[in-house]
């Protein structure tokens, strides 16, 4: 029976960027360009995750890969971790 992959921990300083009221908003960022939106992941990171299948659901189109903004402000805000300064 194949081992069970343990996903790996976040990267501490992931923060997602907000966009302003009336900004375009997309729907869907290109993997290469993750780093734009998600700060502090990097595409190789997310390479890593497919292989290993685990981290945010992912489209293919035309052989590229992309992501729904959406999908990751749910996976990203699944287990936030409370501080005492919270």
């Amino acid at each position: 029976m194949p081992k069970k992959l343990k996903p790996e921990p976040l990267p501490n300083d992931i923060q997602i960027v907000q966009f302003e009221p009336g900004e375009f908003r997309p729907l869907f960022v290109k993997a290469s360009d993750i780093g734009e939106v998600v700060i502090g992941l990097s595409p190789k990171t997310l390479a890593n995750w497919r292989s290993q299948g685990i981290g945010p659901a992912y489209t293919i189109i035309n052989g590229q890969i992309y992501y729904r903004l959406s999908t990751l402000g749910e996976y990203f805000s699944r287990c936030p971790v409370k501080t005492t300064s919270d």
